[in-house]
């Protein structure tokens, strides 16, 4: 198994969107900062619309997804009351793999780390070396492009929107 640390560089795809991730052995589920949450209707199934803050080089930036809801879970806060959060897939990289993700969704703005994967995630994909961060790289095919001329961060996309 690949030796991660307890911080770890993660895409989120489809987008290629870079960010850093806690990696919490203490956590059983996984959590992806999310605000502006919007449930809706699509071809008659329920979906959720959100943003996804994350920054670069001190820079922010947000993403705006939508993905069907899997379902709304029961989330136990430390020191905390049950909290119902909507629940999807995603694909990340990890340590150069791309791998499918049940995230709950939490406005996780105020904390340092985006996205946090816990047991269910890293369970016979890794082990945790907690006195070390940034063991591996998440390329996983991605090549840094150049910017083009003209296209303003703020054009929405069609996966989602990037600010």
């Amino acid at each position: 198994l690949p030796v991660l640390g307890w911080v770890e560089n993660v895409r989120i795809e489809p987008w290629g969107v870079k960010t850093r991730a806690r990696l919490d052995t203490g956590a059983k589920t996984a959590s992806i900062s999310a605000h502006d949450i919007e449930l809706f209707k699509k071809n008659g199934a329920q979906w959720v619309r959100f943003i996804f803050d994350f920054s670069t080089a001190g820079k922010e930036r947000s993403i705006q997804i939508e993905r069907p809801v899997i379902r709304i879970g029961k989330i136990k806060q430390h020191n905390g009351p049950l909290q119902e959060r909507p629940v999807i897939h995603m694909d990340i990289c990890l340590a150069d793999e791309v791998r499918t993700v049940e995230f709950n969704l939490i406005d996780r703005r105020a904390l340092n780390y985006p996205v946090l994967l816990g047991r269910r995630v890293l369970a016979m994909r890794a082990l945790v070396d907690s006195s070390r961060t940034s063991l591996s790289k998440a390329d996983c095919g991605h090549k840094k492009k150049k910017k083009k001329k003209g296209v303003n961060e703020n054009t929405p996309l069609d996966a989602g929107t990037v600010e």
